[in-house]
Protein backbone atom coordinates (compact mmCIF):
# COMPACT_ATOMS: atom_id res chain seq x y z
CA UNK A 1 0.00 0.00 0.00
CA UNK A 2 2.57 2.31 0.73
CA UNK A 3 4.50 1.72 -2.96
CA UNK A 4 1.03 2.24 -4.05
CA UNK A 5 0.69 5.86 -2.44
CA UNK A 6 4.21 6.87 -3.33
CA UNK A 7 3.34 6.23 -6.96
CA UNK A 8 0.56 7.88 -6.48
CA UNK A 9 2.46 10.87 -5.14
CA UNK A 10 5.17 10.71 -7.93
CA UNK A 11 2.43 10.84 -10.76
CA UNK A 12 1.11 14.13 -8.71
CA UNK A 13 4.12 15.46 -8.63
CA UNK A 14 4.75 15.07 -12.41
CA UNK A 15 1.49 16.71 -13.10
CA UNK A 16 -0.21 13.28 -14.10
CA UNK A 17 -3.85 13.46 -14.20
CA UNK A 18 -4.01 9.78 -12.76
CA UNK A 19 -2.14 11.11 -9.70
CA UNK A 20 -3.80 14.47 -9.23
CA UNK A 21 -6.90 12.72 -9.43
CA UNK A 22 -5.80 10.22 -7.09
CA UNK A 23 -5.11 12.67 -4.21
CA UNK A 24 -7.58 15.05 -4.62
CA UNK A 25 -10.36 12.18 -4.41
CA UNK A 26 -8.64 11.31 -1.51
CA UNK A 27 -8.61 14.78 -0.24
CA UNK A 28 -11.98 15.15 -0.72
CA UNK A 29 -12.91 11.66 0.93
CA UNK A 30 -11.09 12.47 4.03
CA UNK A 31 -12.81 16.30 4.25
CA UNK A 32 -16.30 15.21 3.49
CA UNK A 33 -15.56 11.74 5.99
CA UNK A 34 -15.18 13.99 8.84
CA UNK A 35 -17.81 16.14 8.09
CA UNK A 36 -20.50 13.42 8.24
CA UNK A 37 -19.03 12.08 11.25
CA UNK A 38 -19.54 15.89 12.68
CA UNK A 39 -22.77 16.43 11.22
CA UNK A 40 -23.91 13.23 12.72
CA UNK A 41 -22.37 13.85 16.36
CA UNK A 42 -24.04 17.16 16.07
CA UNK A 43 -27.21 15.47 15.61
CA UNK A 44 -27.50 14.02 18.60
CA UNK A 45 -26.65 17.27 20.79
CA UNK A 46 -29.13 18.08 23.37
CA UNK A 47 -31.13 21.31 22.82
CA UNK A 48 -32.25 24.15 25.23
CA UNK A 49 -34.31 27.05 24.76
CA UNK A 50 -32.52 30.15 23.85
CA UNK A 51 -33.05 34.03 22.73
CA UNK A 52 -32.37 35.49 19.66
CA UNK A 53 -31.33 38.73 20.04
CA UNK A 54 -30.16 39.35 16.08
CA UNK A 55 -30.52 37.32 13.18
CA UNK A 56 -30.40 38.44 9.32
CA UNK A 57 -28.42 38.65 6.14
CA UNK A 58 -25.55 40.85 4.97
CA UNK A 59 -22.60 41.64 3.14
CA UNK A 60 -19.99 39.43 3.14
CA UNK A 61 -16.37 40.89 2.02
CA UNK A 62 -15.98 44.05 0.61
CA UNK A 63 -18.93 46.40 -1.02
CA UNK A 64 -19.26 45.68 -4.95
CA UNK A 65 -20.24 48.03 -7.08
CA UNK A 66 -21.70 45.19 -9.35
CA UNK A 67 -24.31 43.84 -7.04
CA UNK A 68 -24.15 40.27 -8.95
CA UNK A 69 -20.81 40.35 -7.44
CA UNK A 70 -21.65 40.94 -4.13
CA UNK A 71 -21.48 37.88 -1.51
CA UNK A 72 -23.66 37.64 1.33
CA UNK A 73 -23.96 35.20 5.00
CA UNK A 74 -25.77 34.63 7.45
CA UNK A 75 -25.28 36.52 10.95
CA UNK A 76 -26.78 35.72 14.42
CA UNK A 77 -26.46 36.26 17.74
CA UNK A 78 -28.67 34.19 20.96
CA UNK A 79 -28.43 33.27 24.40
CA UNK A 80 -28.61 30.37 25.98
CA UNK A 81 -28.07 28.71 29.50
CA UNK A 82 -27.23 25.11 30.35
CA UNK A 83 -27.46 23.82 33.81
CA UNK A 84 -27.63 27.86 35.10
CA UNK A 85 -24.59 28.68 33.27
CA UNK A 86 -25.56 31.65 30.43
CA UNK A 87 -24.27 31.35 27.08
CA UNK A 88 -23.91 33.39 23.66
CA UNK A 89 -23.72 31.83 20.41
CA UNK A 90 -23.67 33.30 16.89
CA UNK A 91 -23.32 30.01 14.62
CA UNK A 92 -26.39 29.21 12.78
CA UNK A 93 -25.21 26.03 11.28
CA UNK A 94 -22.44 23.66 10.43
CA UNK A 95 -23.32 24.10 6.58
CA UNK A 96 -21.15 27.59 6.39
CA UNK A 97 -23.01 29.34 2.76
CA UNK A 98 -21.65 32.26 1.40
CA UNK A 99 -24.07 33.59 -1.53
CA UNK A 100 -23.77 35.72 -4.05
CA UNK A 101 -26.95 38.77 -4.65
CA UNK A 102 -28.84 36.24 -6.88
CA UNK A 103 -28.27 33.24 -4.24
CA UNK A 104 -29.13 35.31 -1.49
CA UNK A 105 -32.86 33.02 -1.02
CA UNK A 106 -30.53 30.00 0.00
CA UNK A 107 -29.50 32.06 3.10
CA UNK A 108 -33.08 32.98 3.65
CA UNK A 109 -33.99 29.21 3.50
CA UNK A 110 -31.53 28.47 5.73
CA UNK A 111 -32.65 31.46 8.12
CA UNK A 112 -36.12 29.56 7.90
CA UNK A 113 -34.95 27.07 9.77
CA UNK A 114 -34.49 28.10 12.91
CA UNK A 115 -37.06 26.37 15.16
CA UNK A 116 -39.28 28.87 16.89
CA UNK A 117 -41.14 28.05 19.72
CA UNK A 118 -45.02 29.90 20.46
CA UNK A 119 -43.01 32.26 23.32
CA UNK A 120 -40.65 33.66 20.61
CA UNK A 121 -37.62 31.43 21.49
CA UNK A 122 -35.67 29.44 19.10
CA UNK A 123 -33.90 25.97 19.73
CA UNK A 124 -30.12 25.78 20.24
CA UNK A 125 -28.34 22.82 20.15
CA UNK A 126 -25.22 22.47 21.88
CA UNK A 127 -22.31 20.42 22.55
CA UNK A 128 -22.90 17.89 26.07
CA UNK A 129 -19.39 18.41 27.50
CA UNK A 130 -18.97 21.70 25.94
CA UNK A 131 -22.54 23.76 25.65
CA UNK A 132 -20.31 27.29 25.29
CA UNK A 133 -20.16 25.28 21.02
CA UNK A 134 -23.86 25.55 19.97
CA UNK A 135 -25.85 25.94 16.61
CA UNK A 136 -29.44 27.09 15.57
CA UNK A 137 -29.78 24.35 12.99
CA UNK A 138 -29.15 20.94 13.64
CA UNK A 139 -28.07 19.08 10.48
CA UNK A 140 -30.09 17.18 8.30
CA UNK A 141 -30.45 14.17 6.39
CA UNK A 142 -30.19 15.41 2.98
CA UNK A 143 -27.10 17.95 4.45
CA UNK A 144 -25.19 14.60 5.19
CA UNK A 145 -25.91 12.76 1.86
CA UNK A 146 -24.91 15.80 -0.03
CA UNK A 147 -21.98 15.63 2.07
CA UNK A 148 -21.17 11.55 1.45
CA UNK A 149 -21.61 12.02 -1.84
CA UNK A 150 -19.12 15.13 -2.62
CA UNK A 151 -16.51 12.85 -0.12
CA UNK A 152 -17.38 9.83 -2.29
CA UNK A 153 -17.87 10.98 -5.84
CA UNK A 154 -14.25 12.16 -7.04
CA UNK A 155 -13.30 9.11 -5.83
CA UNK A 156 -15.79 6.95 -7.96
CA UNK A 157 -15.15 9.15 -10.64
CA UNK A 158 -11.35 8.15 -10.18
CA UNK A 159 -12.17 4.40 -10.08
CA UNK A 160 -13.68 4.85 -13.18
CA UNK A 161 -11.43 6.72 -15.27
CA UNK A 162 -8.34 4.98 -14.19
CA UNK A 163 -9.42 1.46 -13.19
CA UNK A 164 -12.64 1.32 -14.56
Amino acid sequence: MINSLQDMWHLAAQAEPQGIWFWAATYAAVICGYSVVYQLRIRSWPSTEGELVEAGVRKFGATDLIKSDQDYVTTALYRYSVSGQQFTGKRISPWIIIASHNARFLLNRQMSSIEHSSGGKVRVYYHPRKPHKSFLIKPGLVGLLITALAGALPMILYLYEFHG
